[in-house]
């Protein structure tokens, strides 16, 4: 008897182990293809989150790339904007315009967070070819990745930088839904 004597079996089964083996190769054969579903569904979303990585990847080589040359950007920044506010009636000095670049662009160095950056995307990598799970590994690794580009682009003053780290953001958050699905 159940709840308080509410419910009373009608009938009671007599022979459960005939009935047990028509069950059991239904759901065994249910199971097998919930297995090979969730496997197909694992290998659809390892193959897209791959190829965010590298276009992630990507990104990040041409952010070091166009970030190696901050210092001389620095200097002829300064330069065009001190000639446009003198109106070119004052004379530069070029060791104090390199001091205050060199300044500017060491505020701005994104070296570290570049090597940071790439550092978490070789362990995302690895995480993702161990067979153990990895859903909450893969999640953290992105929030750091998310930090690193999140501070370089409040460094970077360059606006196809900052345009390419935008886009990173918005594979990383594609990423993040992804590994929602991932154990």
């Amino acid at each position: 008897m159940g709840a308080g004597g509410i419910f009373k079996p009608v009938e009671k089964v007599l022979n459960e182990d005939i009935l047990w083996g028509a069950v059991k190769d239904c759901m065994g054969l249910a199971l097998d293809d919930l297995e090979g579903m969730r496997r197909k569904e694992g290998d659809f979303i390892a193959e897209d989150i791959e190829r965010r990585l590298d276009l992630i990847s990507e990104c990040l080589k041409r952010i070091e790339k166009g970030s190696k040359d901050l210092l001389m950007q620095y200097q002829e920044r300064l330069k065009e904007r001190i000639s446009l506010l003198t109106q070119n009636m004052i004379e530069i000095d070029p060791a104090r315009i390199a001091q205050e670049a060199a300044f500017l662009a060491d505020r701005s160095d994104i070296s570290e967070e570049i090597v940071r950056a790439a550092s978490h995307l070789n362990q995302f990598h690895q995480i993702m070819n161990d067979l153990e799970p990895a859903g909450r590994k893969l999640n953290f690794l992105l929030q750091e990745l998310n930090r690193e580009f999140n501070t370089m682009g409040s460094k970077i003053g360059n606006a196809e930088m900052a345009h390419l780290i935008i886009n990173v953001k918005s594979e990383l958050e594609k990423i993040r839904e992804q590994i929602q699905n991932v154990e």
